[in-house]
């Protein structure tokens, strides 16, 4: 069965698997041409050491033994992905959360208490896996004092693994909806203002605070607005992304580039640049309101996952945070990195391959080198990274039709190894491995097979992925 077929069978979410030729195979035709891949004349981009994140709504935060120092598994697969990053917690449903330092926690879409317990708590799996949060207060609700009282103790609790807070979440679609928080017109004038007097009322209470903003929906411009009049009240641009909505989600958008994408991420981009603010894409994965399933949660979801994140760092992007667990609906997403049973399991999912990928290949890397010599619109997509502008790590992925062959004889990688991301196929929910691994019911992964590379030609399967990285 084809492509082709995949994508228009892809979208019935009642249907199995479809049966697809294995993407696992490698090899080309002897006289097919090898693509030479240069370095673009294009100025470097600096990765982060806290690139890597996970974004959460706020209800993970109040669901006891989750997000916690004795979750073992749960912590495995965070610092499997990086010895820095970030956890945001926050989404539509700080919207509906409640502090109340000695009540009774509560994990509900509409209905989220958060009690100092449950902050203690957090603080302990953030000590155990190293990484800082994204703090978000409930700004939609107007209990300013209450955001007071929980930054305080967000705080005191977190200490130095407290990164910014967020004063709103989607905060251009408060006039949306039924119910909207906000009378119309609400401009970025008036949330503006807003914003101002609920940061001086923290800064009170939390005189070290910093501050992430404005965490627009998909808002470019009110991001643009906040970088200009900043004026020291920002130290975090922050806005969200997802390819489309559930309902309008489709394979084909995950196997080609959104053509909005390179134009949002080239004016964040100016945007940080002029202001000197870095910005992060702080939620955001493939189709908002829990994923695609059949698409989202396929091997199809774990290609899209690991270039859109490189796609993200070539353009000046600070870090991302993949959406995962629980959404604000109630259920555990389709999209998300990291699955949970609901009785306490909790298990990689088929787009942390993806994440795990890109973060084996950014390992050691503090530059982004862009490339020539591949054209996104194809399917094939290439991006190099390193450190002093020397390339040592490379990574391919190739989501068209065809197998490709790869010339790397001019980007001087010295004993180049490969590490493969395949699957027998591009709607597997199974099977996935990385470097000939699959991660353990524990949690944990291990190349079991980096190959060594004779020559400077590498072949990348169609449907697959490769990370090459220099061995010295």
């Amino acid at each position: 069965m084809n492509r082709r077929h995949f994508l228009h069978q892809g979208l019935k979410a009642s249907a199995g698997l479809i049966a697809l030729p294995a993407a696992s195979r490698v090899g080309v035709a002897a006289n097919d041409a090898a693509i030479q891949l240069t370095r673009s004349d294009k100025p470097p981009a600096r990765i982060p050491p806290d690139f890597m994140g996970l974004g959460y709504e706020m209800s993970s935060v109040a669901t006891a033994g989750l997000l916690s120092a004795h979750n073992d598994r749960y912590v495995r697969l965070v610092r499997q992905l990086g010895l820095h990053g970030v956890i945001r917690v926050g989404g539509i449903v700080a919207d509906y959360t409640h502090y109340a330092a000695n009540g009774t926690a509560v994990a509900e879409p509409k209905n989220t208490v958060i009690t100092r317990a449950c902050i203690e708590q957090f603080g302990g799996f953030l000590k155990a896996v190293g990484w800082t949060a994204i703090w978000s207060v409930n700004f939609a609700q107007g209990r300013m004092q209450e955001a007071v009282d929980e930054a305080a103790a967000v705080s005191a609790i977190l200490g130095s693994s407290l990164q910014a807070f967020e004063i709103g979440n989607e905060v251009e679609n408060y006039q949306n909806g039924e119910e909207p928080f906000r009378a119309r017109p609400y401009t970025y004038e008036i949330y503006r203002a807003e914003y101002s007097v609920w940061r001086e009322a923290i800064l009170s209470a939390v005189p070290q605070a910093r501050f992430a903003a404005p965490d627009t929906a998909s808002n470019v411009e009110w991001v643009e607005r906040m970088a200009q009049d900043a004026h020291g009240d920002v130290q975090l641009l922050t806005t969200h992304y997802y390819r489309n909505g559930q309902q309008r989600g489709s394979a084909e958008q995950l196997l080609r580039p959104d053509p909005a994408l390179q134009q949002k991420l080239t004016r964040l981009r100016a945007a940080s640049q002029s202001s000197g603010i870095p910005w992060r894409m702080c939620e955001t994965n493939s189709f908002s309101g829990g994923g695609k399933p059949g698409v989202s949660d396929t091997f199809l979801g774990a290609l899209w996952t690991l270039d859109f994140m490189l796609l993200l760092a070539a353009n000046g992007c600070s870090g991302v945070n993949m959406e995962t667990g629980v959404n604000q609906l109630g259920f555990v997403s389709s999209y998300s990195p990291i699955q949970d049973d609901g009785n306490g399991l909790n298990r990689a999912g088929v787009p942390y391959y993806g994440m795990l990928a890109c973060a084996e290949a950014m390992r050691g890397c503090t530059d982004f080198i862009a490339m020539d010599g591949v054209d996104p619109a194809s399917g094939l997509t290439a991006y190099a990274m390193g450190r002093a502008a020397k390339i040592s790590s490379l990574v391919v992925i190739n989501r068209s039709d065809n197998d490709a062959l790869l010339s790397i004889a001019n980007l001087g990688m010295a004993r180049p190894e490969v590490m493969r991301l395949q699957a027998p196929a591009i709607d597997s929910r199974d099977g996935i491995t990385f470097a000939g691994a699959a991660i353990g019911a524990d949690g944990n992964w291990s190349a079991v097979n980096a190959e060594a590379i004779h020559g400077a030609q590498i072949p990348v399967s169609r449907m697959s992925a490769a990370v090459i990285r220099s061995s010295s």
